[in-house]
């Protein structure tokens, strides 16, 4: 009759979840979340009312999983782990329900999957160099209920730039955006959806002050750079700019020397 489980950081012996876990049939909730398991049972298939299953295991080894995410069709709120190691195939495109998706891997699931997706509200998408940005564009217009994305391009990708090949004004109920990787310059203001609220950029090593463009961002509220952002030495904000602007952080820019604020900004 168990509902709730919770297997954060148990270490299981021989990196092996025990098949008696299929027994526990009225399971809403699982989370392995850096549990030390690397091989899951077949026996998970049953566990067909889970509701909230986390699957960030501890990354130090690669975890094998046979293909049963696709019968847990209740699903709600999936957490797979970013560092995937291992040569599993994701097949999501049965989870019709998902509201919340972590650690989709264009490296380990196909984009179409996203397709029927159209429930979903936050969603966290890594990005391998064999990503094809126009099955995966497609595939994003269909999700029009998002109100939060992320993106992470995983480190082989890093001396690409991709981020001119987006166009995210079709979220009409985006509010958080979420971008990690490279890119020479921030996008256009009207490549962002219209009503944007929280942005947060990582390791983009922007050399054009992206500072011009988000701060015609008209309903922005809060804007995090980090861990090399912008690696320029210059920074500018404008008189008029960030109308809305209630938070910002500004954190591990070591090119960084110069930081302008206008009058009025």
């Amino acid at each position: 009759l168990l509902r709730v489980l919770d297997l954060s950081w148990v270490k299981f012996e021989g990196g092996k979840l025990p098949c008696s876990i299929g027994g526990l049939i009225h399971l809403r909730y699982l989370s392995l979340y850096r549990a030390g398991v690397s091989h899951l049972p077949s026996t998970m298939r049953n566990l067909k009312l889970l509701l909230c299953l986390d699957l960030r295991v501890d990354s130090k080894q690669p975890i094998h999983l046979p293909n049963v995410l696709k019968e847990m069709i209740e699903l709600r709120y999936l957490r797979l782990p970013l560092d995937m190691h291992h040569k599993t195939k994701w097949e999501l495109g049965d989870l019709v329900n998902l509201e919340y998706l972590f650690g989709f891997s264009t490296q380990h699931t196909s984009a179409t999957d996203l397709l029927r997706m159209t429930k979903l509200r936050h969603l966290t998408v890594s990005l391998s160099e064999r990503c094809n940005f126009e099955t995966l564009s497609s595939s994003l217009r269909e999700l029009r209920n998002l109100e939060t994305l992320n993106f992470f391009f995983l480190p082989e990708t890093y001396k690409v730039d991709y981020m001119g090949e987006f166009v995210l004004d079709h979220f009409i109920h985006l509010k958080e955006l979420g971008l990690a990787g490279p890119m020479s310059k921030i996008p256009d203001q009207h490549q962002f959806p219209p009503h944007l609220t929280h942005i947060h950029l990582f390791n983009c090593r922007m050399e054009e002050d992206p500072m011009p463009i988000l701060e015609k961002l008209l309903h922005l509220k809060s804007v995090q750079l980090a861990v090399e952002a912008f690696v320029g030495r210059r920074m500018v904000c404008s008189k008029g700019g960030f109308t809305q602007l209630c938070a910002l952080d500004i954190s591990k820019e070591s090119e960084l020397e110069e930081w302008i604020v206008e009058e009025g900004s």
